[in-house]
């Protein structure tokens, strides 16, 4: 097995820090349910869509350091280095906010991993160089097919809809108890835990 694994909302969890982020500039009332998709919704359905995009790349970028890891991310990626499976992180991340000002998310996204000891020999120990951030979709297809995985951890359901998905590759849908309609062949994981249980001791 080689897996390979989203970053954005399959190893970072984004609803608490998004919600604080809308709150702090007075996007959202505090009533709202501190959830990512929450906060979307609620600018959308306003037509603030300038808002939504403007606080992503506030998000992905400055203040990804307030984000945390799902349970059990890190303590997966440290089993799986320690048990030489070869895991790669591959994101679609463009390398500037669409608006505002031009951070640099794929840095913010690599200071955040070493920041919970991706790279460190003592705590996970990943190879620096087995994170690859793709600026499309495209991209991340071909890096996908590149690198060989056999597996594929993605909380988005829209990369394993793509046409040029590689068929050869099993794909994981993170966070999800069931099969979306038009999906039965994903495997559909709800948390680490899972992933976990799959990976070490289903699938090998």
């Amino acid at each position: 097995m080689i897996l390979g694994v989203d970053f954005d909302n399959t190893i970072v969890r984004y609803d608490e820090l998004f919600h604080a982020v809308a709150l702090e500039r007075g996007l959202i009332p505090a009533s709202l349910p501190a959830r990512k998709i929450a906060v979307r919704d609620h600018l959308r359905a306003q037509g603030r869509e300038r808002d939504w995009t403007e606080l992503q790349g506030s998000v992905y970028g400055p203040r990804l350091a307030g984000a945390q890891p799902f349970p059990g991310a890190l303590e997966f990626f440290a089993h799986a280095v320690r048990q030489r499976l070869p895991v790669w992180i591959i994101s679609h991340k463009t390398r500037t906010a669409v608006l505002g000002p031009a951070y640099d998310l794929q840095q913010s996204a690599r200071e955040w991993l070493a920041a919970h000891g991706f790279f460190d020999p003592h705590r996970i120990g990943l190879p620096s160089d087995h994170v690859c951030f793709a600026e499309t979709r495209a991209e991340k297809l071909r890096l996908i097919r590149e690198k060989g995985c056999t597996h594929f951890v993605d909380d988005l359901e829209e990369t394993f809809r793509e046409p040029d998905f590689p068929g050869h590759v099993v794909p994981i849908l993170f966070g999800h108890h069931t099969a979306p309609p038009g999906l039965a062949h994903v495997k559909p994981l709800a948390d680490w835990a899972q992933v976990f249980e799959y990976v070490f001791h289903t699938a090998r």
